[in-house]
């Protein structure tokens, strides 16, 4: 499944990029919505080890914050 990768702000409103899934962007799939759990990126968002990892690589080339 290809999933649009969007370039948005993170918590503290800096660039970074995310996957849009529907209502809302995901730039760290292995965090929950609210911030304050680990999850499963495939089981809670849909998205794969591999495109999960893919998405930190790019934030991490353009020196982005992606993660809590």
């Amino acid at each position: 499944m290809s999933l649009p990768i969007v370039l948005t702000v993170n918590c503290d409103d800096e660039p970074v990029y995310a996957y849009e899934t529907g209502d809302f962007t995901v730039y760290d799939p292995y965090t929950s919505e609210c911030g304050r759990f680990t999850v499963d990126p495939m089981e809670v968002y849909g998205i794969t080890p591999m495109q999960a990892e893919g998405l930190h690589a790019l934030n991490v080339a353009h020196g982005f914050k992606d993660r809590f």
